[in-house]
């Protein structure tokens, strides 16, 4: 009966795709299925589908196989009707999939994180008769194997692995995706195992839609408690990031209108954690993080340009750096919130670990800025973060990518992340007069990768300390109403962020271009003529980002002058607060890229080549400390600075101490 209603539905709807099956096969295996246009055709056939699964696939498949008229085609096991097309909308949390879908065809959207290696699972057994010698070849199914001889009813069923036929089998772990949880409610994950030729099609990282058989998985030790898998049907890999969460047309239109406010960037930045006091620069930078740049764009070489927006923060104790953190990784639908002191390289990125999942193998398991891919990722206490760990961030943050090759497992994972990451002085507050690089324990070369770097000094003035107290008290009186904090709730923010990286693909204009390309120039200019470098290329392509998110903002296809102008604010402040060189009074890049402003390096080659210049005039090859400070007064370095940078040579080992008072320089061969 089954049979024969879809030997009529193929005829129908899907006999160029069969036929186009045959002429591929065994290159092409499965047959793709919607079941809404099952539904349409016959509602009975699809209830049967949804509750009896087994017996439905079953059906489709012998009557998929009735349309081969190719005598040589034979298929074994490995012909299959994949259904697919159930609504997405009405799919269970994996944390609610139980009892009651056991046995029942449904739908579930997950976050693939690890997969174990592909093994053989027989598909066609072969059993021999230990007694009588009979023959058989039977289907496996999800029933036992028989165990008694049909011929002379004595239990000597053996399985012959030589002659039996088998198939390729994969096991994978899913969850439920970050942007579908709410409340921080932990995400729950589930099995999922995968035949022929869905094997090797998704990795860790991955967001995928799966419809397949919930089934009770078979136990080692008898027991009144199941574990469950799901039994894979098909898979269909998503992109579901921030730009897919559900906009309805009354919504659409609110946010176009809104989007007509001269002042709506102000609004924006002013949403943008509402209960902390001041730190607009910031506020605006992290609202242009959300929007990040255009997306998907190639340079002339076939290399991909990063869109996200990193930004770092760097300050004082109590300076509401966390709160921040928190915030945004809340208002995104895809955030991860993880703090440095907790974190290893494998939590960040990915790791390769033992478990049942592979019975015993190997299997690879997605890290935080792999899961939070298409989203963004908070990172407290980033200078905490061991060395090697943060060896592991290079790539993630430039290339947007993660190689693993651990256990013998070599792949290549997404991580389309922008990060947001705290970190504390190295001495508890931070101190102006000192440079950047000396005072955080995070290597120059990590520092140059994020776009932003702003410090968040703790400032004593009285007008502000009054400002700060009288907006955090407000906020604990009866009075209190979100409205007079937030000009945008955050529910209507995440819609009109989410709106924007959908639809708006701003482009750069020559007006926009010219402003930029001016920018840089008078930078590089001025630079040369006080002997600094104040701006390189890698920041060119930073203000391209932030002006693109700030026309995003606006929902603007282009990228006008103002939204460049926009962006080269932000880099001015940046470069004025952190990239400052304060001795020799000019914004020296090199501060924060390479971690020493050039006029200290200048003032550190002077030292050693006086260093040098005594040794070449002593038989001991040595120079005397009190020597070398005379010396360097002479070419301008005082006293306090040439014995700060004699230490300095010796803790990075470009000198030593062969005896009190004297040093040698390491590259002084005697």
């Amino acid at each position: 009966m089954l049979e024969e209603k879809f030997d009529e539905f193929f005829s129908e709807f899907y006999s160029d795709e069969i036929s186009q099956l045959f002429l591929s096969f065994p290159k092409k295996r499965s047959l793709e299925v919607d079941v809404q246009k099952l539904a349409e055709f016959d509602l009975e056939v699809f209830d049967n589908l949804v509750n009896k699964p087994d017996e439905t696939i079953s059906a489709a498949l012998q009557a998929l196989k009735s349309f081969n008229k190719n005598p040589n085609l034979v298929f074994q096991n490995n012909l299959h009707v994949r259904f697919t097309g159930l609504d997405s909308s009405k799919a269970p949390l994996i944390q609610d999939v139980g009892a009651n879908e056991i046995g029942k065809f449904i739908v579930v959207d997950g976050l693939v994180t690890k997969r174990a290696e592909m093994k053989p699972k027989v598909s066609i057994a072969a059993l021999r008769c230990s007694y009588c010698g009979a023959y058989y070849k039977i289907e496996v199914t999800n029933e036992p194997l028989p165990q008694v001889c049909p011929e002379c009813h004595r239990k000597g069923l053996k399985q012959v692995d030589e002659e039996s036929k088998f198939i390729n089998l994969q096991k994978a772990e899913i969850q439920d995706p970050l942007e579908r949880l709410r409340g921080g409610s932990p995400a729950s994950h589930l099995e999922i195992w995968m035949e022929d030729d869905l094997v090797n099609t998704i990795v860790p990282g991955d967001r995928i839609l799966v419809h397949g058989i919930l089934r009770i998985k078979p136990q080692k030790v008898p027991s009144k408690i199941y574990s469950i898998f799901l039994d894979v049907v098909s898979i269909k890999k998503l992109q579901k990031e921030f730009e897919e969460i559900e906009i309805t047309p009354e919504e659409e239109q609110k946010i176009i209108e809104l989007s007509k406010d001269p002042n709506i960037f102000e609004k924006i930045s002013a949403s943008i954690a509402p209960s902390i006091y001041g730190y607009e620069e910031i506020k605006k930078a992290i609202a242009l993080q959300l929007f990040g740049g255009t997306p998907d764009k190639v340079l002339a070489d076939g290399g991909k340009v990063r869109s996200d927006i990193h930004i770092l923060l760097i300050g004082d104790p109590g300076s509401a750096k966390t709160r921040l953190l928190q915030y945004t990784a809340n208002i995104v639908p895809k955030g991860i919130y993880v703090s440095g002191k907790s974190v290893s390289s494998a939590g960040l990125t990915a790791t390769a670990e033992r478990d049942e999942l592979a019975d015993g193998g190997w299997s690879l398991k997605a890290g935080a800025l792999v899961l939070a891919s298409g989203g963004l990722a908070s990172i407290d206490e980033f200078d905490k973060i061991n060395d090697e760990d943060k060896a592991a961030l290079h790539e993630a943050m430039e290339s947007q990518s993660i190689s693993v090759a651990k256990a013998g497992i070599v792949a290549r994972l997404n991580t389309k992340t922008a990060i947001l990451a705290a970190a504390n002085p190295k001495f508890g507050r931070f101190d102006v007069s000192q440079y950047p690089a000396e005072q955080f324990d995070i290597p120059p070369t990590l520092l140059s990768r994020f776009d932003l770097i702003f410090p968040m000094i703790d400032i004593m003035d009285e007008e502000r300390d009054k400002k700060i107290a009288e907006h955090i008290l407000k906020q604990h009186s009866q009075e209190y109403e979100l409205k007079s904090f937030s000009p945008i709730d955050p529910e209507t923010l995440r819609k009109y962020v989410a709106y924007a990286r959908k639809n708006i693909k701003p482009k750069l204009t020559k007006e926009a271009a010219k402003v930029i390309e001016e920018y840089y120039i008078s930078l590089r200019k001025l630079g040369k003529e006080k002997g600094a470098v104040p701006i390189t290329p890698r920041q060119i392509e930073g203000l391209v980002r932030l002006a693109e998110a700030s026309a995003k903002a606006r929902l603007s296809q282009k990228v006008e002058v103002r939204d460049a102008e926009n962006a080269i604010s932000l880099i001015n402040y940046m470069l004025q607060t952190l990239a400052l060189d304060r001795s020799a009074n000019r914004v020296d890049i090199d501060s924060i890229t390479i971690g020493l402003p050039k006029s200290k390096v200048e003032k550190m080659n002077v030292i050693l080549q006086i260093v040098k210049d005594m040794e070449s005039k002593t038989k001991e090859k040595e120079a005397k400390v009190d020597d070398i400070i005379k010396e360097a007064s002479k070419k301008g370095i005082d006293e306090f600075l040439a014995k700060k940078l004699i230490n300095e040579l010796i803790e990075h080992g470009d000198l030593y101490t062969p005896k009190y008072g004297f040093v040698k320089s390491v590259t002084q061969e005697e």
